[in-house]
C-alpha cells in the first residue's frame, strides 16, 4: 500500500482527539449554564466563552494562539464554577463584580476573534506581529483576572468566618449573662422565707417542664435541694391547702 494512502487513512484519527475534547468542553459549559448553582454573571460569561470557542476555529492567522486563549477562557469559567457552586450563601458583591469584569474581557476577546476572521489577506501579514502580541496580552489578562477573583473569594470567606465567630461570641456572652442572673436569683433564696422558697421551686419546675433555660434552671434546682438538705425544715401545719410540691 502506498505511503500517501496510509497517511490519508490515519489523518482523521489524529484530528478526532481535539475535536472530541472541544465537544466535551462545550457539554460541560452548557451544563454550567443550565445549573441552578451558577450565578447570573457566570452564566453570561459561559455563553460568551461558548461563542469564543466556535470563533477560535475560524481565523486564518494566529489560529493556534486563538484556540489557546479560548480554551484558557473555558478553563477559567469552569474553575470559577467549581469554587462557587457549594458556597452555600449568596456570593458577596465584590466576587460577582470580579466575574463581571471577566465577562467584559471575554467580550473583548470575542471581538478580537471576529476581527481576525474578517481580515484581508494583506492584513494577515501586515498585522501578524501585532495580533500575536494581543493574544499574549489576553493570556496575561486572563491570569490576572482569575487571580483577582480568587483573592476576592478568599477574603470574602475569611470575613464570613470572622463575622460568624463574632456572632457566636455575642451569643455566648448573652447566655453567660442569663446564667449569672439566674444564679444570683438562686443565691437569694437563702434570705427567703420557707413559703417563698417553695413558691420559687414550683416556678423552677414549671420552667423546666416548658423547656425554658433548662441547663441553668437545673443547676438552680440542685442548689435549692442542697440548701434544703443543709437547712432545718420548719414544721408546716396540716392545714388544707394547695399541694405546691
Amino acid at each position: 500500500m502506498p505511503l500517501n494512502v496510509f497517511s490519508r487513512m490515519r489523518r482523521p484519527c489524529a484530528t478526532r482527539i481535539p475535536s472530541d475534547a472541544l465537544a466535551l468542553t462545550k457539554v460541560t459549559l452548557n451544563a454550567i449554564q443550565a445549573s441552578t448553582d451558577a450565578f447570573p454573571p457566570l452564566k453570561s460569561a459561559v455563553s460568551i466563552v461558548i461563542v469564543a470557542l466556535d470563533l477560535s476555529e475560524k481565523p486564518k492567522s494566529n489560529k493556534k494562539g486563538c484556540k489557546h486563549i479560548a480554551e484558557r477562557s473555558a478553563q477559567l469559567v469552569q474553575d470559577i464554577w467549581r469554587q462557587t457552586k457549594d458556597f452555600g450563601v449568596a456570593l458577596p458583591t465584590e466576587v460577582e463584580k470580579s466575574v463581571e469584569e471577566i465577562e467584559k474581557l471575554f467580550q473583548e476577546i470575542t471581538l478580537f476573534f471576529k476581527e481576525l476572521i474578517e481580515e484581508k489577506i494583506w492584513q494577515r501579514f501586515a498585522l501578524q506581529d501585532r495580533n500575536k502580541s494581543r493574544i499574549e496580552e489576553y493570556g496575561r489578562l486572563l491570569d490576572e483576572a482569575m487571580l483577582h477573583f480568587s483573592m476576592n473569594l478568599e477574603l470574602s470567606i475569611h470575613r464570613s468566618h470572622v463575622e460568624f465567630a463574632e456572632a457566636d461570641r455575642k451569643r455566648h456572652t448573652a447566655v453567660l449573662a442569663v446564667s449569672r442572673k439566674r444564679h444570683a436569683a438562686v443565691l437569694a433564696t437563702s434570705r427567703m422565707s420557707e413559703s417563698e422558697r417553695l413558691q420559687l421551686l414550683t416556678q423552677i419546675r414549671r420552667d423546666i417542664h416548658t423547656g425554658k433555660h433548662a441547663a441553668v434552671l437545673t443547676a438552680g434546682v440542685i442548689f435549692f435541694l442542697e440548701r434544703q438538705e443543709n437547712t432545718p425544715f420548719q414544721h408546716v401545719s396540716n392545714k388544707k391547702g394547695p399541694n405546691v410540691l
